[in-house]
């Protein structure tokens, strides 16, 4: 208190007034001075009054002087005195709790309006350094990954560039261990110092808690002597825990954003690929109506044959190929039939399957023989397509005046006869797929006589390797025995009750594979 203590005690004290009066008039008069001799109340004090100091902390504030009553005085004036300094004492408390409580509020409303993480981070050393004095700050966000701190936001030369921090070690490592605020008066002098060459004399550092998880550390330092205390720790965590929210809800709104945006990417993209699967679809469109007219339109009219064909691809766009042309020469014409499969599926197996087309009508009449024709296909394909694309072929080349007929296949399924009386007869590969190899070995070729009765069937691997959702394949023996059943009937519907008999044995599994079915029956 300060040496005019006294006089603004009286000055503000009836009460103090009134009891200097009332001792006044009981006990004879009694006059106060200050600590310079000035007279605060009452007369001035004849000579050889008794003189009795009033003190506060060892400090004399000024005198009771008169009789014996001015001591009684002198000690209601030192409790008075002692009553007002922890009055005023009491009202800076409260005066600095107000303002501590005014702008952690601000500081509350202000984080509220920000949705940026190194904002928040910068705000919270901001009003940290209103409160606390320090010479340097950081705020340190904890990768719950690799358990490393980074600096987000920092004031002062000397803790914004220091690096290494790591949840467990050293004393910022600590606080984001433990979650417990600390403060080091002399870091010199802590064990779990992890930076040798730092100024940081004093720390102070409380956790980003959201819940029970830690997720950072804020932490003040001054690189001279310093002596944090237990409030300004109080006050320190308080921010923290405010930071700790504001920055969680700015992640979160970082990631909303970035959320938002990626859906904003991926429908982007996804209207890209629906305009590029529409163009797609109509692509695939063309090119199955361009493939289906590569088919012959109708099968040749053949005096004592009758002759049917279907495919089903897979896919939209197929690789399987079949074909019936009739060729005239001396001996009355001749009949070219061929079923062939090209490697692979889809697209790139249906433009191989337009190019075998193609080769195969533009050789016919100019090839010698069957196995020339295959021969010079293969070598016309080898050179035009790709090293993984070959195609499997069964040619038959029929002389419908007398039935014989001559079978060349090319690494193909067997095709198969069925005599009149139920015998069949198998016709096995005679030589390698035809574009696979560059030519090394001639075609071999097969004569059979096609007699009245007699049906010929050619078909794709799709038929026989069909499965069920057992994984069991339909196989050549269901296959001739289909055939057999539908001995008597016409051509198409012998086709019609094949497809029906896979489908029924395939069930509810999907079909793999391209079918195809052609068959000549000599009447």
């Amino acid at each position: 208190m300060s040496r005019v203590g006294l006089k603004q005690v009286l000055g503000r004290s009836a009460e103090a007034r009134a009891i200097v009066d009332a001792w006044s008039s009981a006990a004879g008069a009694v006059a106060i001075e200050d600590a310079d001799g000035r007279v605060l109340h009452g007369g001035v004090a004849g000579a050889g009054a008794a003189r009795h100091p009033v003190t506060h902390d060892g400090a004399v504030l000024g005198w009771a002087i008169g009789s014996g009553a001015a001591g009684a005085v002198a000690a209601v004036l030192e409790h008075l005195v002692a009553k007002d300094v922890e009055r005023r004492a009491l009202g800076a408390e409260v005066l600095h709790l107000y303002r501590e409580i005014n702008l952690i509020y601000s500081f509350s409303e202000k984080l509220a309006a920000l949705l940026d993480v190194e904002r928040v981070a910068a705000l919270t050393l901001q009003q940290a350094r209103h409160l606390i004095v320090a010479t340097d700050g950081v705020v340190m966000l904890l990768d719950d990954d690799t358990v490393a701190l980074r600096t987000v936001s920092g004031f002062g030369d000397e803790m914004p560039l220091l690096e290494g921090f790591r949840k467990g070690h050293g004393i910022v490592g600590a606080v984001a261990a433990t979650g417990v605020a600390e403060i080091v008066n002399d870091v010199d002098q802590d064990p779990r110092r992890a930076v040798e060459h730092t100024t940081i004399k004093a720390f102070i550092g409380a956790a980003l808690r959201v819940g029970e998880r830690v997720t950072g550390v804020v932490a003040l330092g001054s690189t001279v002597p310093m002596a944090y205390t237990a409030a300004e720790l109080k006050l320190l965590n308080t921010l923290a825990l405010q930071t700790a929210t504001a920055i969680e809800n700015a992640r979160l709104f970082e990631r909303t954003v970035q959320a938002a945006l990626e859906r904003e990417r991926l429908m982007a993209l996804h209207q890209q690929v629906e305009v590029a699967r529409a163009k797609l679809e109509s692509e695939m469109t063309l090119a199955a109506r361009i493939q289906a007219d590569l088919f012959p339109a109708a099968m040749p009219v053949v005096p004592g044959y009758e002759l049917a064909a279907r495919n089903r691809p897979a896919r939209q766009c197929g690789g399987d190929y079949y074909d019936a042309i009739a060729t005239a020469d001396e001996a009355g014409g001749r009949v070219l039939l061929c079923v062939a499969d090209v490697s692979g599926k889809g697209l790139p197996a249906s433009l191989v399957m337009a190019n075998m087309q193609a080769t195969l009508r533009a050789l016919l009449g100019r090839s010698a023989s069957l196995p020339a024709l295959a021969a010079e296909a293969s070598d016309l394909l080898f050179a035009s397509t790709a090293p993984e694309k070959y195609v499997t072929a069964a040619l038959v080349d029929l002389a419908p005046s007398s039935g014989a007929i001559r079978f060349v296949g090319a690494g193909h399924v067997d095709t198969l006869i069925l005599r009149a009386d139920g015998q069949t007869v198998t016709l096995a590969s005679t030589g390698m797929p035809l574009g696979m190899l560059p030519p090394l070995i001639p075609y071999g070729e097969v004569s059979l006589q096609l007699e009245p009765g007699d049906t010929l069937v050619l078909f794709s691997d799709g038929v026989t390797d069909a499965q069920n959702v057992a994984d069991d394949e339909f196989g050549e023996a269901r296959l001739v025995e289909c055939l057999r059943a539908s001995a008597g009937a016409p051509v198409d519907a012998v086709i019609a009750d094949i497809m029906a008999a896979i489908d029924a044995f395939a069930g509810s599994a999907p079909q793999f594979d391209d079918i195809t079915v052609l068959v000549a029956r000599r009447t």
